[in-house]
């Protein structure tokens, strides 16, 4: 059985909502037609009070369903809202529909009624029913008007922003979710004063207070929890904060950012980016984390390309915009996600958590010794693969082993990919090379190698201390929709994938499940965790 979408079921409410407020507005005008302190026509009010009743709850399933069909437009570019001109027709549309929505209770709870009044008060409201309900029928005009236009503009969520107009941003991760208790007690504040509203306007409805009063009240409650409100969830802003990434998230780019930081950064940032360079008490302000806290996650790659484009003065960091390339600076934007995501990897063991995809591991192409050629990517939907970076003699025992159950692993379709950690030379790759089943990656090696290197930690054995150290042999086991969900390390967990049945085991788990997720996106700002708007911790610590 099919459902209709949130968009049908819109333009349908939508369609029933207007041909109701055309008849709405012939009745009411018919209703009030009569001259002043005549008696009312009740049987034309009663119809007009149950009509009314329908178009204020039909309202409000478009208005409902307006935001449902919008969010696939806005999805997940929100920010686009504010710069494309789909975005700004599209909040132009849902707030007449909100002043709509507004009108129509005003004319069910508050005109209506007093129309059965033989008073002066009836009179006035006629004369203002009159009045709104044709402001209404002029705001349907508009409504359709804005809905014929946004379906021939493109939607937010196509647009490429290359330079952000604004000082700032609106992020609930970076201020509400990270406990600030300034920003929570202002958000919990304005949301008091919201509420406080809406009961003003109730109380005053009921106990019928002038109209200035009934207004002016909530209007300036609701100022006043907006501006205390508001402003606590915004964050800074810069030209590049949505400037799409240009560079891939791939093993090369990140080995690139790897040597960029060993030769530049490493006095301030510290080898592992944990802030505790040499240099880093000499500094304004000590740097941040870059490795434990969840900068990666909470701030957008154009705002890290800012700060490396143009430094970050009052923290002590240089600019490296004239130093460094445009696609080094972008490399190094990669590496700042690479060591992130690597950190939160060292949840991962060598039993796979079912239907639980989260983490992406960086691209890569390679070449292999028996000619074949191309890039991990080219696998989804298709293979789970297993990487395998090794070193040699150390994984010989261990690749013999894979080489015994290889007819296992082609049976359930899985792909194997040898990567050497060090360059062989000759003698060693004629070696692992001769007779192997599966490829043994020559050209790239190293780059994938050094990438990976960064998702070794474990809870065991995060490797906090010092430079810390890379396992002579790691196997990363990645589904068939690009993501890491499993991984070994002999040096840390022990026997693990050595009973070779527990590794079928996690390949038939990876074979059996469906996609949970898209596979992610090429580039860090479009991967599937969550770069569509995150922003959040103060980077004046971040220096290199």
């Amino acid at each position: 059985m099919t459902t209709m979408s949130p968009d049908a079921v819109h333009f349908i409410l939508a369609s029933i909502w207007v041909g109701g407020l055309l008849v709405f507005l012939m009745l009411a005008f018919a209703a009030t037609a009569q001259q002043p302190y005549m008696k009312t026509n009740w049987l034309n009010i009663q119809i007009l009070e149950r009509l009314s009743a329908i178009e204020l709850l039909v309202l409000v399933s478009v208005f409902v369903t307006g935001l449902m069909a919008a969010h696939p437009m806005v999805d997940p570019k929100y920010a686009a809202v504010f710069v494309t001109d789909s975005g700004w027709l599209l909040i132009c549309k849902l707030t007449i529909l909100l002043l709509v929505l507004v009108i129509a209770l005003q004319i069910h709870f508050a005109w209506l009624p007093v129309l059965k009044q033989n008073t002066g008060a009836a009179s006035v409201a006629k004369r203002r029913l009159r009045t709104w309900v044709t402001i209404e029928g002029l705001f349907a005009l508009a409504l359709v008007s804005a809905g014929t236009m946004l379906t021939n503009l493109h939607p937010p969520n196509h647009a490429v922003i290359h330079d952000w107009p604004y000082p700032f941003r609106f992020s609930i991760d970076g201020t509400w979710g990270m406990g600030m208790p300034d920003t929570v007690t202002r958000v919990w504040v304005g949301t008091f004063l919201l509420i406080l509203a809406g009961g003003v306007v109730l109380l005053g409805q009921k106990r019928r207070w002038r109209s200035n009063w009934r207004l002016g009240i909530p209007i300036s409650l609701t100022i006043c929890a907006l501006v205390i409100g508001v402003p606590a969830l915004t964050v800074p802003a810069y030209p590049e904060t949505y400037r799409p990434t240009p560079v891939p998230f791939k093993a090369s780019s990140v080995a690139h950012g790897l040597s960029l930081f060993a030769a530049n950064c490493v006095s301030c940032h510290g080898p592992q980016a944990k802030g505790d360079g040499v240099l880093a008490k000499a500094l304004p302000k000590q740097p941040v984390n870059l490795l434990m806290e969840p900068h990666a996650t909470m701030h957008t790659p154009g705002d890290f390309f800012h700060w490396l484009t143009n430094g970050i003065p009052e923290a002590g960091m240089p600019a490296w915009g004239e130093k460094f390339s445009e696609e080094e600076r972008w490399d190094l934007v990669n590496l700042i996600h690479a060591i992130s995501r690597g950190y939160q990897a060292r949840i991962i063991n060598p039993r796979v958590l079912p239907d639980q995809p989260f983490l992406a591991p960086p691209d890569f192409s390679y070449d292999a010794h028996d000619g074949t050629s191309g890039r991990l990517k080219d696998f989804r939907r298709q293979n789970v693969v297993l990487v395998v970076v090794f070193s040699w003699p150390e994984s010989r025992e261990r690749l013999a082993q894979l080489k015994g159950i290889s007819g296992d692993l082609t049976s359930r379709e899985a792909k194997v990919l040898l990567v050497p950690m060090n360059n062989l030379d000759l003698q060693k790759r004629a070696r692992v090379t001769r007779d192997s089943p599966f490829p043994v990656v020559l050209q790239g090696a190293d780059a994938i190698a050094r990438a990976l290197s960064l998702f070794r930690r474990t809870i065991s054995h995060p490797d906090l201390i010092g430079e810390g150290s890379v396992p002579p042999h790691m196997e990363f086991l990645i589904d068939r929709y690009g993501y890491l969900r499993a991984r070994w390390i002999p040096q840390w967990d022990n026997a693990g994938w050595t009973d070779t049945d527990l590794l079928m085991q996690q390949i038939d788990q990876l074979n059996r499940e469906k996609e949970i997720k898209p596979p992610p996106g090429e580039f860090v700002h479009d991967t599937s965790e969550g770069m569509h708007d995150m922003s959040g911790m103060d980077m004046g610590g971040m220096k290199m």
